[in-house]
């Protein structure tokens, strides 16, 4: 009995030792010194809430940022890790965002749709044409022409956006730039060129083809966001040992596909019926190959029915070919100018406008005399894609904001 009396009192006395150790332990430890945080990627309430608990004082000012967010801390006068005082002052710089007047940031004005069709290998040279056209409309270009064209939008400040995204108010371009979307119609084979299968059993595209050569531009200039919607027939891309490896080697490389009907008809002299197979086959066969990566947008052939109000519209827009349902978000026309920004009042993605990419000295809405035209009224981004800037002067052209933030100047 003894000797469970004696443990325990050991044990009682280690736990005493142990309390009083802790006890010691708490009351002579010294405080750690609270110490100043970094404000950076903080918001100014939330800086004015932490001097508030913490018993210091801000003083801020405003500046233009083109990099830092509206309202977020550009800088702070006192480094972080400095030890608080009680009473200390801390002057902070605040964002107000860019100065869209200097940049001319406009995200009503207009954006070029580029609609090209066979791109050739050849040199300007070669063609008897104007300026690298391999046909008397321009409907085909030269590689030469086609590798002149991109540097010429890229060093006018334009920069690719998808066309899927353009119709949905998705414009995520830096600031002080503008938009462009590039299309390709027909599907044709030099649309994307392949001359065999690697190792792996990846196609190998020729560089010479139009994707071989955006895919040259895509690592030349990083910031140019390379990408392009196609639009096949009924053919695709008249390879037919490839074309599903085509299609998936697209949609999985930054490149959308859309429809241009099965046999590129007049919609103007066929059938409703008629019509809808048209669309439908195209969008079915899509959607086996590719289901639910290509975008429902249809690139009227011709431009047909050219206009809206025709009877065989509605069959673009939407119909039912032998059970298969199908709906379409945008149609595209063979148009010669830019169209307007997706939030404008006026926008219409059910009958977009395009520029024929082809030289004609600056006639007859050819590249040079579009984009002349574009200079003063093209859309230039504030460089967020989560906010729309506008003029205050034009705030009446507003129309759909997608629930995005609208700033006036």
């Amino acid at each position: 009995m003894k000797k469970k009396y004696k443990v325990f009192n050991i044990v009682v006395f280690i736990i005493g030792v142990l309390v009083v150790s802790f006890a010691i332990f708490f009351i002579f430890k010294k405080e750690e010194p609270k110490k100043l945080i970094d404000f950076k990627g903080m918001t100014l309430e939330e800086v004015l809430k932490y001097a508030n608990e913490n018993k210091i004082t801000i003083n801020k000012t405003f500046s233009n940022d083109d990099t830092i967010l509206k309202n977020y801390v550009i800088s702070q006068s006192v480094l972080p890790n400095t030890k608080l005082t009680e009473g200390q002052v801390v002057d902070i710089v605040v964002s107000i965002g860019p100065d869209y007047a200097k940049y001319k940031v406009d995200e009503l004005g207009f954006v070029p749709i580029m609609m090209y069709h066979g791109i050739h290998d050849k040199k300007n040279s070669e063609t008897e044409y104007t300026g690298g056209n391999i046909d008397y409309a321009g409907y085909q270009r030269t590689t030469e022409a086609f590798r002149n064209d991109l540097e010429f939008y890229y060093k006018e400040g334009y920069r690719m956006i998808r066309l899927n995204d353009y119709i949905n108010g998705i414009v995520d371009v830096e600031l002080g730039k503008s938009p462009i979307v590039l299309t390709f119609d027909d599907g044709l084979e030099n649309n994307i060129k392949v001359t065999g299968l690697d190792s792996d059993g990846n196609i190998i595209i020729d560089p010479n083809s139009a994707v071989g050569i955006l895919e040259e531009f895509k690592k030349k200039y990083p910031d140019f966001n390379v990408t392009a919607t196609f639009f096949v027939n009924g053919g695709l891309f008249n390879q037919k040992e490839y074309n599903e490896k085509i299609l998936n080697w697209l949609v999985n490389n930054g490149y959308d596909v859309g429809n241009h009907a099965y046999s590129h008809p007049d919609f103007t002299k066929i059938s409703g019926e008629v019509s809808i197979k048209e669309v439908g086959s195209v969008y079915k066969m899509l959607d086996e190959i590719i289901p639910g990566k290509y975008v429902k947008i249809v690139a009227m052939p011709f431009g047909s029915p050219y206009s809206t109000s025709h009877e065989n519209f509605k069959h673009i827009m939407s119909g039912n070919y032998n059970g298969y349902e199908y709906e379409t978000e945008s149609a595209l026309r063979v148009g010669w100018e830019s169209e307007k920004s997706p939030y404008s009042s006026s926008f219409d993605k059910m009958f977009l406008k395009r520029i024929r990419a082809y030289d004609n000295n600056g006639k007859e809405f050819d590249i040079e005399m579009n984009f002349e035209r574009l200079k003063d009224t093209r859309y230039v981004s504030d460089g967020n894609k989560d906010t729309i800037t506008i003029l205050d002067a034009d705030e009446k052209y507003l129309g759909e904001t997608y629930n995005l933030e609208v700033i006036k100047y």
